[in-house]
């Protein structure tokens, strides 16, 4: 099965003022695509927050000329396709894409997902944080933190480990195995 990982970025504290995606997908262990795009967030959502510009990088003026979230959903959609979707910290990025799909009118995808958090502790409880940034330094993965390409692509090496760690490279049952719970959208 496949296993697409996402991460979104958002301009201030509404889930729904997405500001930038990025996704990498696994399949037959290999990671055979990734996306990432900037979103022009909604008028109703548009403005962006001090503290998030200052944790991403992303400006107003860096969005103007991107696509709506309408416009990226479409070009995402495939990727969830015969796919279980990880996130890290995934209750946040499953909130922004039901949030951003809320507010323009569109329906919510229905997908399976589970968070890359709950894998982590599960199986390496000896460390004391668990964020994104400790466990890729752990893991020895590179990372350039919120950017959300990048931030996806470390999320689904969490899982390409794993899945080296315990030898289980099916997805379903390396989570039943690390007592991850499978959740939906």
């Amino acid at each position: 099965m496949k296993v697409t990982a996402i991460d979104f970025e958002t301009a201030n504290g509404n889930p729904a003022s997405v500001c930038a995606v990025g996704i990498s997908v696994m399949e037959d262990g290999c990671v055979e695509e990734a996306y990432y795009s900037l979103i022009r967030p909604e008028s109703n959502v548009s403005w962006f927050a001090p503290i998030n510009v200052q944790i991403h990088g992303i400006r107003p003026e860096d969005v103007e000329d991107a696509p709506d979230f309408r416009t990226v959903l479409n070009d995402i959609r495939p990727f969830f396709e015969d796919a279980i979707v990880c996130a890290h910290n995934a209750r946040f990025d499953m909130g922004c894409l039901k949030a951003a799909c809320l507010n323009c009118g569109l329906p919510v995808p229905y997908l399976h997902y589970f968070d890359t958090v709950a894998l982590s502790r599960n199986l390496f409880p000896q460390l004391p944080h668990h964020r994104l940034n400790d466990m890729c330094s752990y893991l020895e993965i590179e990372l350039e933190h919120h950017l959300a390409s990048s931030d996806a692509y470390g999320c689904l090496m969490i899982v390409a480990h794993a899945m080296n760690l315990t030898g289980i490279y099916e997805i379903e049952e390396l989570l039943l195995f690390t007592n991850v719970r499978i959740c939906s959208l």
